[in-house]
């Protein structure tokens, strides 16, 4: 079914009414989904709401998929926060969240688009595309086969390559912790940093390397206390043409001192290192 914006706007009015009828007044009201947030930005979606004061005022979160397509043409989809910038122009106080995004091949280029998600779109939290899969209920198959679980039909489950990759961004941003600056003058490796934010979590920041070779880098550390980081790396080499393979499973690194500033590491080819404060 085609959602023009007009039509998307006309049910963002509609639908609290209706969910307060049916006691469901306590859930709040979404936009729907664009595939990525060039489209949601660009289609037409955000003025629609932008010119309707009532729409904007019953608008509770900005959702949009975050799948990435860097080629231009039918399927072109940038990390772009334009959208979101707008609307928030208007209500600062709007969060935006992914409700689907790649796996990839359930390797590094993962949290690559998560990265891009975060810091480009800015986004407050992410989805990504369907955790669990069973592959036989995809009428044609699944145009994204990667995930954390696949269960098959006896009742069984494998972990998959993805679970591990996902832990590594998962587990250093925790709930009511920060999104903290992070660059990277490298552009196939990205940096993701959360600060601890009053928490009981540790400061943490995620290093990943795309590139086809192993890169040393030094991470620059600003806004912390932490003397010593604790880390742990998944690494799946980016030429693998097994999309199941997977060269290290969330691997304990030991811990890294803070010198001169900051911590030298070597990040292998297709690796994510995450790193905990001590």
């Amino acid at each position: 079914m085609y959602w023009p914006p007009e039509l998307v706007t006309e049910f963002v009015k509609l639908m609290p009414g209706k969910l307060k009828a049916a006691g469901l007044g306590e859930v709040g009201i979404t936009p729907g989904e664009t595939s990525n947030w060039y489209r949601f930005g660009t289609w037409g979606y955000v003025e629609a709401l932008l010119n309707d004061e009532n729409a904007l005022q019953e608008l509770d979160l900005i959702t949009s998929h975050g799948f990435y397509g860097g080629y231009y043409g039918r399927w072109f989809g940038e990390h772009k926060s334009a959208g979101i910038d707008r609307l928030r122009e208007k209500r600062p106080e709007l969060h935006a969240w992914v409700t689907s995004t790649s796996w990839s091949n359930m390797d590094a280029y993962n949290i690559k688009e998560m990265h891009g998600n975060i810091y480009t779109a800015k986004v407050n939290a992410i989805i990504p595309w369907a955790g669990i899969q069973r592959p036989p209920h995809w009428v044609g198959g699944d145009p994204n086969p990667g995930s954390a679980f696949t269960v098959s039909e006896d009742g069984n489950y494998t972990i998959r390559p993805g679970y591990y990759f996902y832990k590594q961004i998962t587990r250093a941003g925790q709930l009511s912790m920060a999104v903290a600056q992070a660059s990277a003058m490298d552009s196939e490796i990205a940096v993701i940093a959360f600060a601890s934010n009053g928490t009981n979590n540790p400061d943490a920041f995620i290093v990943t390397n795309i590139d086809m070779k192993e890169q040393k880098v030094k991470v620059f550390l600003k806004g912390t206390n932490a003397t010593v980081f604790e880390a742990f790396r998944t690494t799946k080499l980016p030429d693998a043409t097994d999309i199941d393979k997977i060269d290290e499973k969330y691997v304990s690194l030991g811990e890294y001192k803070v010198e001169d500033g900051g911590i030298v590491l070597t990040a292998p080819a297709g690796s994510v290192t995450t790193f905990f404060a001590k």
